[in-house]
């Protein structure tokens, strides 16, 4: 029995890295742009100025699976990338996605005004949270991970979505160094080699999100608000089907005060904006999700905590702008929207698509 095992892993070891590269070189200039905004969509939403929408207009996207995760080299343009409720519906995607430029620059605005992303240093998207961004003519590298492998790890899920940290950060210099070197072994390596490796670069992963300094964190000052909200987060998580799930609810079951639930969750929009948006994107997944593509819409409404049809909908298409029944349709039918060519390699797409762990 342990021969044959052997036999089978040795032919799994042959097996190279899975690759997708998609490129526009083969394709008549003035559909260029089209089939690039058509394919992109997968993820985001982009746009352009109209000189860059010419012929001469050029994309790529190299990406290697590691097993669950994605490791992607980006290449195109200037263009603005958003990713809004409606996109997030479409996709269903509940990744992080860890992200390093090579070459150009994003800006985005928040609250404090226009960023952009430190030199040599990192910037953190949690896909299913919004964004928009502008990038100049640009390479940058993705790790992309699925979120039930990465965010058990962290110590702050939720300050993540567009944070920066800095490339003089010994444990960003390490995850970055990580991040290129897969991407340049990638093609030496085996499809074994590159599964067993996941893990270890999700482990890196969160040790860089948790030790580098950031300084406007507010976790990182806090650690007992922290745990505490932690802890109420995943009592949530656990009775997103309760009906009856409310502030007072939770007070009373977690021995906390109502005026603390509210001051924990003020980042959130509150309580109950929180109980909303995880009952939603509970339901939005489940969706998605192909193994349940029979399952009774209303069975997914109630799993999510609500009592009726039409409440679930109301909510469902307040916050994505779609139906829930349209979310099904457009999963199921997305194979065939799609712009396939025998010439084009959009593996990538699928792949975004069907991270898992």
């Amino acid at each position: 029995m342990t021969h044959v095992t052997r036999i089978e892993d040795d032919g799994a070891a042959t097996q190279p890295v899975p690759n997708a590269v998609f490129h526009l070189d083969d394709v008549a200039g003035k559909e260029r742009y089209d089939l690039w905004k058509d394919s992109i969509a997968c993820i985001f939403d982009v746009d352009s100025e109209k000189d860059v929408r010419d012929e001469s207009f050029t994309a790529q996207v190299d990406a290697n699976m590691f097993g669950p995760v994605m490791v992607a080299r980006t290449q195109s343009l200037g263009q603005s990338w958003k990713r809004t409720p409606s996109i997030m519906a479409r996709d269903g995607m509940d990744h992080y996605m860890v992200q390093l430029y090579e070459r150009g620059q994003m800006q985005w605005e928040d609250s404090s005004g226009l960023r952009e992303l430190p030199e040599k240093g990192l910037v953190i998207f949690d896909l299913a949270r919004e964004m928009a961004s502008r990038t100049n003519d640009f390479a940058n590298i993705s790790l992309i991970i699925p979120r039930d492998m990465l965010e058990g790890a962290l110590k702050s899920q939720n300050d993540q979505h567009l944070r920066t940290l800095s490339g003089e950060e010994p444990m960003v210099k390490l995850l970055r160094d990580h991040m290129m070197s897969l991407k340049a072994l990638a093609s030496q390596m085996s499809h074994r080699q590159a599964i067993e490796i996941a893990p270890a670069t999700v482990g890196l992963t969160a040790a860089c999100l948790n030790a580098a300094i950031d300084q406007e964190a507010p976790s990182q000052t806090a650690g007992v608000a922290m745990a505490q909200l932690t802890m109420i987060r995943r009592f949530i998580e656990a009775n997103l089907s309760e009906s009856d799930l409310s502030a007072e609810w939770i007070a009373r079951r977690v021995g906390a005060s109502r005026s603390k639930l509210y001051q924990l969750f003020d980042v959130f929009g509150g309580v109950g904006a929180y109980i909303r948006d995880r009952r939603l994107r509970r339901a939005l997944l489940a969706l998605t999700d192909e193994r349940s593509k029979h399952r009774p819409i209303y069975d997914i409404a109630l799993a999510s905590g609500y009592t009726s049809d039409a409440a679930f909908s109301r909510a469902f298409r307040t916050r994505y702008g779609i139906a829930p029944r349209d979310v099904r349709n457009k999963k199921w039918q997305a194979e065939s929207m799609h712009r396939l060519t025998d010439e084009l390699d959009r593996r990538y797409e699928r792949w975004l698509h069907h991270l898992s762990v």
